[in-house]
C-alpha cells in the first residue's frame, strides 16, 4: 500500500465527491446508470463490488436501489465518510480499507466495477489482479481509464487475457471539472453513442470504460 496515496486521499476525504465533481449528481447517476444496464441487467438483489469507492456516494445509489454493495478503498477516512454518509441515511453497505493489490474475494459477486479514473495506471499488476477476480464474477466487470495515461487497446486485451469475453469501451462525456447546464450534459451523452463523435474528445479531456462479460464463476 502506498503510503503516499493513503495520505493524499486521506487529506482530502471530507466533502471529496461534492469538491472533486463540478456535475455530481448527474455524473454518479450516469455511473450508477451505466453499471445496471450496459451488459446484462443489474437487478435489486444482485451484488456489486466497487474498487475505489471514495467517500461512498455512488455507493449509496446501488444500496437504495437494492443492491448488495461492498467497497474497497485505500484511505481509511474515505471508508469511513462511507459508512457515514449511507449511516446518516438509513443504509447499510460492507466497506473494507484496502489496496486493490491485496484484495482476495471468498464468494461470488455480480459486478466489479472501478471509476477511479486511473486502476490501470495506479494498479501495479492490474492482469494479476483481474485474474484473481474473475472467477468470483458472475456477471461483467467495467473499470474506466484515462487514455491519455493508458493505451485503450493494451488495457482490452488485458481484460480479454484476464478471461472476459465481449470487451467494449465507451466514452464517459461528463466533465469532471466544468459546471454544465441540463441540456448541455444531456447532449454529451448523447454523443457518447455517435461513431464520427466517440473519439475526439478522448484526446484532451474525458475517460473511458470498458466493460467485459463474465461467465457463471468457476467455484
Amino acid at each position: 500500500m502506498s503510503l503516499d496515496l493513503v495520505s493524499k486521499y486521506d487529506r482530502i476525504a471530507d466533502g471529496f465527491a461534492e469538491q472533486s465533481y463540478a456535475n455530481l449528481q448527474f455524473d454518479m447517476r450516469r455511473r450508477f446508470v451505466i453499471s445496471t444496464t450496459w451488459g446484462k441487467t443489474l437487478c435489486s438483489g444482485d451484488s456489486v463490488l466497487e474498487i475505489g469507492c471514495g467517500d461512498g456516494y455512488l455507493a449509496r445509489l446501488f444500496v437504495e436501489h437494492g443492491l448488495h454493495y461492498r467497497g474497497v478503498d485505500i484511505s481509511p477516512k474515505m471508508v469511513a465518510m462511507g459508512q457515514e454518509k449511507l449511516r446518516a441515511g438509513g443504509l447499510q453497505a460492507e466497506f473494507v480499507v484496502a489496496d486493490v493489490s491485496q484484495v482476495s474475494l471468498s464468494e461470488p459477486v455480480d459486478a466489479l466495477v472501478s471509476y477511479m479514473g486511473t486502476f490501470f495506471f495506479y494498479v501495479g499488476d492490474p492482469l494479476a489482479v483481474l485474474k484473481r477476480f474473475r472467477p468470483y464474477i458472475r456477471t461483467k466487470v467495467i473499470l474506466d481509464l484515462n487514455p491519455r495515461k493508458t493505451d485503450l487497446g493494451a488495457a482490452i486485451e488485458i481484460l480479454k487475457k484476464a478471461g472476459f469475453r465481449n470487451v467494449r469501451w465507451r466514452p464517459f462525456f461528463v466533465p469532471k471539472e466544468k459546471k454544465l447546464p441540463l441540456g448541455m450534459l444531456e447532449t454529451l451523452v448523447f454523443c457518447e453513442d455517435i461513431p464520427v463523435l466517440r473519439r475526439i474528445p478522448l484526446r484532451w479531456k474525458f475517460n473511458v470504460l470498458i466493460k467485459g462479460d463474465a461467465d457463471e464463476p468457476d467455484l
